[in-house]
């Protein structure tokens, strides 16, 4: 049976996954294999070691991520602690790995069996990464009927000719929560590409109350009673964050909670978008 895409998430029943996330459990998943049965049938240490060089792999992946988006974590150093938000540099993370294997397995045939067991993994990242096309998600819907908190027309086409950040949320959603003090302030900076903060389907005194007692300001908030935008995306899930380039192309749909520097990627793809 075939596991149904959705953007750049795989579905899973009720259960969405990012592909990257996804292909990274499996990845591992086949690392654990392979040194179990290396551990099997000659090489024991190496299974009893795989453990750590994953552990050790994971945290100096985030590390490696961390460092080379440095600018949008400096703000706040403790949002670098958010890892369920995503952000992982593979090559930190197989280099963190393949050091600890050195150090717990020193020299000899068992570090060959980790480092061909590592290849193997990281190979099969690589080959999927480069494999699995890219999505396309076509133009953005200017038609789309919004309105402000306050009950007035808000025309989408205002926003055609330059790049902008459209973000799905609802008060009820846990990671719309969390991230939206993070988008608000961002979307209020001087000089920067717009960002429309799109509530889905709930009423005006609910999303007005919800901003006051929480502190955000509605300049950036709309109305989408309908959840246009919802089936215009075809995301079945909050948040959603869409970068659309100044053609209108939606070049980037992120499902899932944003970080600062994944914010950041998306409207740098969609500026530099031809």
């Amino acid at each position: 049976m075939a596991v149904p895409l959705m953007g750049n998430g795989i579905v899973l029943g009720p259960l969405l996954l990012a592909v990257d996330r996804g292909l990274a459990v499996l990845c591992i998943a086949v690392f654990l294999g392979l040194t179990a049965l290396a551990g099997r049938f000659r090489f024991p240490r190496v299974a009893s070691v795989a453990t750590s060089a994953i552990v050790v792999g994971l945290v100096t992946a985030r590390i490696g991520y961390v460092a080379a988006h440095w600018g949008s974590y400096a703000d706040a150093p403790l949002s670098a602690l958010a890892v369920w938000q995503g952000g992982f540099s593979a090559i930190a993370g197989i280099a963190g790995a393949a050091v600890t294997l050195a150090i717990r397995l020193g020299r000899g045939r068992a570090l060959w069996a980790g480092w061909g067991a590592l290849a193997a993994a990281s190979g099969l990242w690589f080959g999927l990464q480069a494999f699995i096309p890219p999505v396309t998600y076509g133009p953005f819907p200017y038609h789309a009927v919004l309105t402000t908190p306050a009950g007035a027309p808000l025309p989408l086409g205002r926003l055609r000719g330059r790049p902008f950040v459209v973000n799905l949320w609802a008060t009820w959603c846990g990671p719309c929560r969390r991230e939206l003090p993070m988008l608000a302030a961002a979307a209020s900076r001087d000089g920067e590409v717009p960002i429309l903060l799109a509530d889905q389907g709930e009423a005006p005194a609910t999303v007005a109350g919800f901003l006051s007692r929480e502190g955000i300001g509605a300049q950036h908030v709309a109305l989408d009673p309908a959840r246009s935008l919802s089936g215009a995306f075809e995301v079945a899930g909050y948040p959603a964050t869409a970068f659309v380039a100044a053609d209108g192309t939606i070049v980037q749909l992120q499902l899932g909670e944003l970080s600062r520097a994944a914010l950041a990627d998306g409207i740098d793809l969609a500026r530099k978008h031809r």
